[in-house]
C-alpha cells in the first residue's frame, strides 16, 4: 500500500471544530479547494500517513473496507493527479 504525503507547496487548514473539512491551495498560485465530509476525511487520513485508507476511512463511516476500497483509491489518484497529495513507496 502507498503511504501519501503532503507535498511542500501546499498549503492546508484543517478547522479544529470541523474536521470534516479541509482548505486546500498550491502556492504560490494554485486554485483553491474545499473538501467536505468524506472527502475530507480520505485526505486527513492519506496526509497523516495512513497506508490503509480504505481500512480507516471504512473505519471512520462504519462501511467494510471492501465495499469502499476501490472509491477510495481512484480518489487518491485525483488528489495526487490535482498535486494535493504525493505517493511515497
Amino acid at each position: 500500500m502507498s503511504r501519501f504525503v503532503v507535498p511542500p507547496r501546499v498549503a492546508f487548514v484543517v478547522p479544529r471544530t470541523d474536521a470534516t473539512q479541509v482548505f486546500l491551495m498550491a502556492l504560490p498560485d494554485g486554485p483553491p479547494f474545499i473538501l467536505t465530509d468524506t472527502a475530507a476525511v480520505i485526505w486527513v487520513l492519506a496526509a497523516d500517513g495512513e497506508t490503509d485508507v480504505a481500512r480507516a476511512v471504512g473505519d471512520v463511516v462504519g462501511v467494510p473496507r471492501e465495499a469502499i476500497v476501490t472509491e477510495v483509491e481512484q480518489y487518491l489518484r485525483d488528489l495526487v493527479s490535482k498535486g494535493l497529495l504525493s505517493a511515497t513507496e
